[in-house]
């Protein structure tokens, strides 16, 4: 009988100190790893989640800058950071799937604790206004009966939208010329100024365009930001891509560390300021929780390893 109090004493003092920790957390400033430069993409989602996360908590996050590599130097430091709750970072999808799979990258996608994601920004197939393409239909056809010699622009190299090129040579059964740009302006303007057939840019962007026309977009479904924009899918080619911001942990978050971020995160996330504050930014607020996320991108690992290795760039 004294040994089965003693346990119980035991499990209750544990009990209560657990508890105790989670009342507590956090007791400090959380630092917010931002992999890339200030002012960017990422870095204004980052601050609106900050904005937001103020107005829940009444605190801020310390931003800590690791820009390089396209991300992956400050995504390895999050990765490395102690996993005590108090070090977290935004990363980008598919980039955070696509380095490591490549060989860019050190860390390891089973290296973080997934808090979840913020928001979405599918890719736009885009034309010059001059362009003779006035459907999807109508460049598919084109390309099938010319391949190789109608020319894509990307930016950058294995990013969103050259994946997203991919898979739309994949699923289209064509074939293409990819035209690699530094950055989504001179994408636009190598579009815009008929010097390629067509370019993949973000959602977001496009809808700041005063010209060009999009084809197709890559959402699962029509968005609200281009509601005249058909999807790939409906038109016969299921691509669904977009990019994505997501907040992560280095893995092996304490439990309580880990609920209280997560539960933190999805009341900003789905907060009507965040919303509004996105959409101004032509980004789709979408929560998306850590489990349900980790989930799809142990999945896109996958396809995606099998997009690269059938066109060769990766063994």
């Amino acid at each position: 009988m004294k040994k089965f109090v003693r346990c119980a004493a035991l499990a209750a003092a544990l009990l209560g100190s657990w508890a105790a920790q989670a009342a507590d957390f956090p007791d400090g400033q959380i630092t917010l790893i931002v992999p890339f430069g200030a002012g960017g993409g990422s870095d204004r989602v980052a601050r609106t989640v900050d904005r937001f996360w103020q107005e829940q908590t009444s605190e801020s996050f310390n931003f800590q800058y690791q820009p390089g590599a396209a991300g992956a130097v400050g995504t390895d430091a999050i990765a490395r950071a102690d996993a005590d709750g108090y070090t977290i970072g935004i990363v980008n999808l598919p980039n955070m799937v696509v380095q490591p799979v490549s060989g860019s990258a050190t860390f390891s996608l089973d290296g973080f604790d997934y808090i979840g994601r913020v928001n979405s920004d599918p890719i736009v197939l885009m034309v010059p206004e001059s362009s003779p393409y006035q459907t999807l239909e109508d460049f598919v056809a084109a390309a099938k009966e010319a391949p190789g010699t109608m020319t894509l622009a990307i930016t950058g190299t294995l990013g969103a939208a050259h994946i997203a090129a991919l898979q739309m040579m994949d699923d289209a059964e064509i074939e293409v010329t990819l035209v690699p740009t530094q950055g989504g302006a001179n994408t636009v303007a190598r579009i815009s100024g008929g010097h390629v057939s067509a370019g993949l840019i973000g959602l977001g962007l496009f809808t700041n365009q005063e010209s060009g026309r999009a084809l197709a977009v890559t959402s699962e479904e029509r968005s609200s930001f281009a509601a005249d924009v058909p999807t790939f899918t409906e038109k016969g080619i299921p691509i669904s891509l977009a990019t994505a911001r997501i907040i992560v942990a280095p893995s092996g978050l304490p439990d309580h560390a880990l609920a209280y971020l997560r539960d933190t995160l999805k009341s900003v996330t789905e907060s009507e300021g965040f919303i509004t504050a996105s959409a101004e930014q032509g980004q789709g607020a979408i929560w998306q929780d850590g489990e349900a996320l980790e989930t799809s991108v142990m999945a896109m690992e996958e396809s995606v390893s099998a997009l690269l290795r059938k066109y060769k760039l990766i063994d």
